[in-house]
């Protein structure tokens, strides 16, 4: 005998399948930049240096970069959240209010470019070197995919250690998803705590 599903589990399954649709598709579009960036480089229109690089120069780099993109991202996920952008584009992403790993890469394409095009542009407008990139791309996919894992994997004390609370971690990121009015960070908190937009839940 089948048992009917309920309201919640229906709603799992729907949100599911909708963070896969669009997992898929941002996975297309990160395809088809990463192609046209790799495409441009080969040319040489799209700086990127490989000569010796210095641990001096390593950790500017990959600093810089970590906070451009952290400033940039805090700007335009405040952008995605004003009303008419969020319903036509940022709601795809907010369809979930605990954050699972598909939930991560679940954008309307328009962000997916918006959010991938960082990496190009700024590879032109400062020049970086390959180690860097790597290291630097890792970061910042990495600290995505954890911060949307759903899963708390810091210890309590953790928001307890400055320096390491400016980390964004699971239970931060989630309380922007049940909220929308807080943490907008990508990796860092640097800018939601300049801004006042940090809360721990």
């Amino acid at each position: 005998m089948n048992i009917p599903e309920g309201p919640a589990q229906l709603r799992a399954k729907n949100t599911l399948r909708h963070e896969v649709r669009y997992t898929a598709l941002t996975a297309v579009v990160g395809l088809a930049m990463g192609a046209g960036a790799t495409l441009l480089v080969r040319e040489g229109l799209l700086p990127l240096a490989s000569d010796p690089l210095t641990l001096g120069r390593g950790l500017f780099e990959v600093g810089l970069y970590i906070f451009l993109f952290d400033a940039y991202f805090y700007a335009l996920h405040r952008l995605l959240h004003v009303k008419v952008l969020y319903q036509r584009i940022h709601v795809v992403h907010h369809h979930s209010t605990s954050p699972t790993l598909w939930t991560a890469l679940a954008f309307h394409p328009v962000e997916a470019v918006l959010i991938m095009g960082f990496m190009p542009v700024a590879m032109f407008l400062i020049p970086i070197h390959f180690v860097c990139l790597v290291i630097v791309s890792l970061f910042l996919s990495g600290s995505i995919l954890l911060a949307h894992c759903g899963v708390e994997v810091f210890p309590r004390w953790w928001h307890r250690v400055p320096l390491l609370n400016w980390y964004v971690t699971p239970g931060v990121h989630e309380a922007h998803h049940q909220r929308r009015d807080c943490n907008y960070s990508a990796t860092l908190s640097i800018f939601d705590r300049l801004f006042g937009t940090l809360r721990h839940e």
